[in-house]
Parts: C-alpha cells; structure tokens; sequence
C-alpha cells in the first residue's frame, strides 16, 4: 500500500463528515485536538480535517496542522483499519511546534486504535458455544 493521500483515503462531502458527527462510535480527546471516528464499509481508513480559523487563527498555522495530520495519518494508515476520522482542531494547537504536533497526533492516533478495538471487541461480542 502506497504513502499517499489520494482521495479515497478522504472525507470529501458533508454527508461523508455528518456521518461521523451523528454515528462516532470512538474518539480521542486531548487539550488541543478531538478525533471523532466511526467504522466504514470499506477496506482502508479515512481522514477529514476541521481546522477552523475561530481556533487557529493564521493560516500558516492551520495549514501546519493539516500538513502535520495528513503526514501522520499516512504513516498510521494501516493500524487505523477501516474508520473514518474527523480531526477537530481546538484552541492552542496552532502554538506548537512541528515536533510536538507530531508527537500529539502520534498519541491521539495510539488512543483511537486502543477505543476503536475495544468497541470491535464489544460489539462482536464472546462467541456463542454450541455443542
């Protein structure tokens, strides 16, 4: 599997966000990012952004955000399986550092793997014995 970013591994239209928004069945949330996610149909993980200007106000500074996710995503990719994702940026996240987003995003995505399979294991349940 390819390191891009081609548009099957993104969110692109409002139905595909809104579908994450009501249904988001894990999420991760630090001071300065919430990752909101839910399963898909698919075989590979997508990712959407909401940087808004109200919360980071440059747009160096919310363009670094998305570069930095973008990059991080990629990299996590196939430990993410098939979710969809929306990053929610909050207050503040705009201040850091290249370094330290890289490391916030690499611990959100840690988050979000450890809830995404505790829900798997939960909704499939324990296998049912009959003898």
């Amino acid at each position: 599997m390819g390191l891009g970013f081609a548009p099957e591994f993104r969110l692109l239209t409002p139905a595909q966000f809104k579908n994450v928004f009501d249904g988001a069945t894990c999420k991760a949330s630090g001071p300065s990012l919430l990752l909101l996610a839910r399963e898909n149909d698919l075989a590979h993980a997508r990712l959407g952004l909401v940087i808004a200007k109200k919360n980071v106000r440059r747009a160096v500074d919310r363009n670094k955000v998305k570069r930095i996710a973008r990059e991080s995503f990629r990299q996590h990719r196939a430990e993410l399986g098939n979710l969809d994702i929306v990053v929610l940026a909050r207050k503040g996240v705009g201040d850091l550092d290249n370094t330290a987003l890289h490391d916030l995003y690499q611990g959100m995505w840690r988050r979000l793997i450890k809830t995404a399979t505790k829900n798997r294991s939960r909704t499939s349940g324990p296998p049912s014995s009959h003898a």
